[in-house]
Parts: structure tokens; sequence; C-alpha cells
């Protein structure tokens, strides 16, 4: 029967494991939804692969002529399209342990008469399917192979799965006589059956490397088998026994249960590996979540309400976190301050670049300078900061007086933001300033000025929406962009934004957004 009790006890195993890592409800089922196994936080009555339900994921299992499925559920909540790619994992590695026990099964009927090998080999299953540190893995599997082969000494190297050395993990002795010391040898003959990528053996003294056979201390039993570890679709290690008892040679009886010993571990160390990548990768999944979190409380939570003014601003990272952000706040009773800015680059190196930006700008804005003034104050202390990284930032800043409803601003490399002249039917431009913050230290920048009118809508954003593209690779551009402003000029300062994220959402189609999208939304409704 396919599913024997070692099986079934292994993937048991197995599936609690990656549920409890994962927190997956999961089982294994025939084609006729029948249970065959499952782990602990799987309920039957919570079952449901209909169509209707999104969250179960199944995944077929082919076994000779018979079809097994893999399901499972994320208790996380976690939709199954995110799921899929570990689950594939999962299931791949479900397909090998049957695979295994296929060969296993066989194996049995070859060595049926050998009752206390065959012993020691589920033994050594039973055993390692309790495991999950590495070097002790090893050592069961060392000190199996050893006694079921009756073997002198023995060891087994691996490739560390971070750097891919290959290093030596343990050795045994059965023979204090024969006990190696020199880990050297042991590593190059390692090597040397990874790049044959199959079983060595030397039953002859005169095959072996002079070097390994000068680091034995009893010559007379030479006998050595080398048998790859696979780990995964790679070679991840061997191992090596050497110097079967009563000077004997190793039989081919002999190659195919150290190749099974060998199969079950590499197995088990590349499960175990599994585990642990899926755990990171959850760790790192959440804490790009919180660092999301983190960086979206660092945009305005309040909008101001008055007679003066609206408005509305929004930022969506292309990644887990980004580089652009905006702020507004007020700086006196007659002043308001504007500003929006892009990091270069993506990712956490550029959220780390914009959370000190941010606070380097809020610093100087509050020392009451003018926006020339703000911003070179801040590109000296950026340059500063961002000197061994390269990291810099396109920023446009603004102050606005109520009494006058004028705008002084200076624009650092900044796309520049649009202004909407209800009175004269036309777009007017913000553009005068400097390079980008944290590029020159020497930069001086200039400041530009903007007379405002009652209805006026100024309108800043980051170059990720004009140079947003759809499945055609044709950009968004400025003009697109000029007739959603004009078409909702007579709306709020909140509905010309939902327009703009509207149409560049729409616009874009199935395309993934490449870069942060970042809009702030400013509307004059009358003077102080």
């Amino acid at each position: 029967m396919l599913f024997s009790t070692v099986l079934k006890m292994k993937l048991e195993s197995y599936l609690q494991k990656v549920g409890t890592a994962l927190s997956l409800s999961a089982a294994i089922i025939d084609h006729k939804d029948k249970l065959i196994l499952k782990n602990d936080l799987f309920e039957l009555d919570d079952f449901d692969i209909s169509g209707e339900n999104k969250n179960w994921v199944r995944e077929k299992i082919v076994s000779q002529s018979e079809l097994y499925y893999f399901v499972a559920k994320s208790l996380n909540g976690i939709p199954s399209d995110s799921l899929k790619n570990s689950l594939a994992l999962i299931t791949e590695n479900i397909q090998i342990f049957i695979q295994q026990e296929i060969e296993a099964q066989d194996l049995a009927q070859e060595v049926l008469g050998k009752y206390e090998e065959l012993n020691l080999l589920y033994d050594m299953i039973r055993e390692l399917s309790t495991i999950f540190d590495e070097n002790k893995i090893c050592r069961v599997t060392l000190e199996r192979a050893m006694k079921v082969i009756d073997v002198a000494s023995g060891a087994i190297a691996l490739k560390d799965s971070r750097d891919g050395e290959l290093k030596h993990v343990c050795s045994g002795e059965n023979d204090q006589s024969q006990k190696c010391n020199n880990t050297q040898p042991l590593l190059e003959l390692a090597e040397q059956t990874i790049s044959a990528g199959k079983e060595i053996l030397f039953d002859d003294q005169r095959r072996l490397p002079e070097k390994f056979y000068n680091s034995l201390k009893n010559k007379e039993l030479t006998a050595t088998l080398c048998v790859p570890i696979h780990i995964g679709e790679n070679i991840g290690g061997v191992l090596i026994l050497i110097g079967k008892k009563n000077g004997e040679v190793f039989t081919s009886g002999d190659i195919k249960l150290l190749d099974a010993i060998a199969g079950y571990a590499g197995i088990t160390i590349n499960s175990n590996r599994m585990v642990e990548q899926m755990r990171i990768a959850e760790a790192l999944q959440h804490e790009m979540q919180l660092a999301r979190n983190i960086q979206q409380s660092l945009l305005p939570t309040e909008t101001p309400e008055n007679s003066f003014f609206e408005i509305a601003g929004t930022c969506l990272p292309a990644a887990d976190v980004g580089g652009d952000f905006y702020s507004y706040i007020q700086l006196n009773e007659n002043c308001w301050g504007l500003t929006i800015a892009d990091v270069s680059g993506h990712g956490v190196g550029a959220a780390l670049t914009m959370a000190s930006l941010r606070s380097i700008l809020r610093s100087e804005w509050r020392g009451k300078f003018s926006p020339e003034k703000t911003v070179q104050n801040a590109n000296l202390l950026m340059c500063e900061d961002t000197k061994d990284t390269g990291m810099y930032a396109t920023l446009f800043l603004a102050n606005y007086c109520l009494d006058s409803q004028k705008l002084y601003y200076t624009n650092a490399g900044h796309t520049t933001p649009m202004v909407w002249k209800k009175e004269e039917n036309r777009f007017g431009l913000l553009a005068e300033g400097g390079m980008p913050v944290g590029m020159f230290s020497e930069e001086v920048y200039e400041h530009g000025s903007m007379q405002l009118e009652t209805d006026d809508i100024v309108v800043i954003y980051t170059d990720g929406v004009t140079e947003a593209r759809n499945e055609a690779e044709q950009l968004y551009d400025e003009l697109r962009l000029k007739k959603v402003i004009e078409k909702n000029s007579q709306k709020s300062a909140k509905e010309v934004l939902n327009a703009i994220l509207k149409s560049v959402e729409n616009f874009q189609g199935g395309a993934d957004q490449r870069d942060d999208i970042t809009v702030l939304v400013f509307k004059v409704k009358g003077k102080m």
C-alpha cells in the first residue's frame, strides 16, 4: 500500500511542521475527496474547496496510476494566490516523500531477507522525522549508516545553505585505529563526488587519492564509498564510509541501501530548510508590513478645515515601502507650508532616506525660513547624511499666505507642479528652484512665487503619475493629467485627487505599478 504507516508518519510530521510555521490547515485527500491524512490544524467540518471559496488551494499529487491532492488554507487570512508558490514547493516536497517511499518499498522487496538492516533503516526514518537540527540529522544518519553497513569510520560533508561552501559536519568511528583527524582529505573526496554527480567506490587502495590514503591510520581497511546527498534538485552533501570490516568490499546492495539512507537524510534536511525559509519569508513579510504602516503613519492624518483653502493628498508605494512623501503644516496664523518629495530608488533604503529627509524638513520649516532657505539648509544636511549612499531626492516646498493668497515656493529638481488658473482658463507651472537635494552641498536655490485666486487649483505630484505605463508601454503623460484637472476643476480638492487616481488606474489596466504615486491637491477658497 502506498500510504504505509511510515509514509503517513513522515507526511503528518511534515504537514505539522509547515502548518505550525505558516499557520496552514493542511491535508492530503484522494480523488474522491476522502481524507488520507492531515495536520492538527485541519478541521474536516471546515473543509471546503468549492469554486466560491477562494481561500482553499488544491495541488495535484500523482503517484504511478493513482491521483491524490494536497489541500490547504491559511488561518491568517492570506489569499490563496499569495500562497501559490509556497504551496507548490510543499507539494513538490510531498511528491518527493512519496517517490522515496515507492523506492523504499521496492528496496524492501530486494532486501526482504535483511531484517536487521530494514529495521535500522525504518528506525532512522522515524527518528529523522522528529529532528529539526541539521547537524543532529547528519549525526544520526552517519551512525545508522555505519552500523547497518558495519564500517570502521565515516563522515558527512554538507554545502552551507547560505554561502554554498562545503563544510565537514560530523565524523564517526567504530574502530579508533581508523580515525581520520585531517578533515581536508575528506572534503576533497566529497568535492570529487559532487563533481562526478554519482556514487564513487574505491575498492582498491591504489585508486584512493594519495592525501586521503595517507590520512588513514589503518592501511588495511581502505575500501571507501562516497554517496551523494541530494538536497532539493542539487547535490548538497556527501556521505563517506571508510573501511568495511574484515577487509570486505562494498556490494551493490550496500550502495542501494546507502542511497536510500542518504536520500532520506537529504529530504529531511531539505524540508527543514524549506520550513525555515518559509518562516523567514513570513517574518520578513510581517516586518515589511510593519514598516509600511510606520511609513504611512508619517504622512498627514488630519485634513485642515477652514474657509481659505482645501487640501487632499495620498501616497501609494509601488512596493511594501517607498521613497515618496508629502506633508502640510501650519507655520503661523497666516501661513501654511506644503511639500512633496521623491527619494531616488525604492525599498527600504529609499524609505529610510525619506524618513530622514522628512525630519530635516520639519525642523528647518519651523525655523521660519523662506522656502529657498529651508531647502538650502535641508540640502546641506541631506548631503551630509547621504554622502556614502549616493541617495538624493527631488523636492517641492511652498509657503502659502492666507491674507494675500500668494504662493512662495522652491522646486529642487521635482516634477513641475501644475496650477489651474480658473479666471484665465489656463495652466501655470511652478519651476523655479535648483538641483535635487543631497547631490551638491554648494547648490544655491532660487525661489518663485505665484498669485493665486479663489478656485485656483495647485496639483503637486511625483513622476510616478505621469510616467505610469499601460500594457502597451505607453506613458500616462502630462496632457492626460491636465485634462483630468480641467474637467474636474469645479469639484473639491478631494474629488480632484480621486479623479486623478482613478484616471491613472484605468490607464494602467493590468500593468504593474512601477513607481510610487504621490499626489497633493490644493484648492483656494478665499482670502483671510
